[in-house]
């Protein structure tokens, strides 16, 4: 098999590459967010039996959901690891898109990330009446995301892998794939959007609909841009002003 063609740029400076194996990227956007975590889930739970306790317990101590939190950092390295071989294999480059960006986008990214996350929050919690604002569905512990209970694990997921990885997961590799075989960019946008919200089943319905308008967002900084580091950054951004807002809050009683 002769080597691919290495970060031969299509539209909106795509990666050709990714038009090769359509079924493996699917299977990289849509199974292996959750597979991955599944089985990394289990082989911890070999080592520490009381994983799933302290994910379920509401009165856990902050230095237990802190190796919560660790372990679930160690998950996400391990996936995005895997997805970078992937891309790499197939000639995308590591994060399935270029990683420069001009000094006037990345100001924009990080100026824009805030509106792209709360903008819509603003306006479905209003169309809500304010009741579902950026809840967690009912069968979530949201002792687990308590400012009280953050960590440098917390923050480390939070503010810089989740971002990351979720950028080169959905702006890269899933629009990217969708635009280099003809997909039109609103529809490719709307369907990657639709991927990212999927893989957010543990927030409430109004809060879905915040989260694939977000990506909507995150989705057109990619097209504008030409870059996969512009959404990175604006994601980066959008996360780190909504948990210094979360700070603000009182503790939970």
């Amino acid at each position: 098999m002769d080597k691919p063609d290495r970060m031969e740029s299509g539209p909106y400076n795509t990666p050709m590459a990714l038009h090769r194996e359509p079924f493996s990227a699917v299977f990289w956007v849509l199974c292996a967010p959750f597979l991955i975590p599944v089985a990394g889930s289990a082989l911890i739970v070999l080592a520490w039996p009381g994983y799933f306790d302290v994910i379920q317990n509401k009165s856990a101590s902050r230095e237990a959901i802190g190796q919560v939190w660790m372990a679930l950092a160690g998950i996400q390295i391990i996936y995005f690891g895997l997805l970078s071989l992937w891309s790499e294999h197939v000639g995308a480059g590591a994060f399935a898109g270029q990683m420069r960006a001009s000094q006037n986008w990345i100001i924009a990214a990080i100026l824009l990330g805030p509106v792209v996350l709360l903008a819509p929050q603003f306006l479905i919690a209003a169309f809500f009446g304010g009741a579902e604002e950026w809840q967690y569905s009912g069968d979530v512990n949201e002792t687990l995301f308590a400012p009280e209970n953050w960590g440098a694990s917390y923050l480390v997921y939070v503010l810089l892998l989740a971002p990351f990885i979720e950028e080169v997961t959905f702006r890269g590799v899933a629009m990217g794939a969708l635009l280099v075989r003809g997909v039109p960019p609103v529809m490719s946008m709307a369907i990657s959007s639709a991927a990212f919200t999927f893989i957010h089943l543990q927030y409430s319905v109004a809060a879905l609909v915040v989260v694939f308008i977000a990506g909507m967002g995150f989705a057109w900084l990619r097209l504008k841009s030409g870059t996969i580091l512009v959404p990175i950054l604006a994601h980066i951004s959008a996360n780190g002003f909504i948990t210094f807002l979360a700070s603000l809050a009182p503790p939970s009683t």
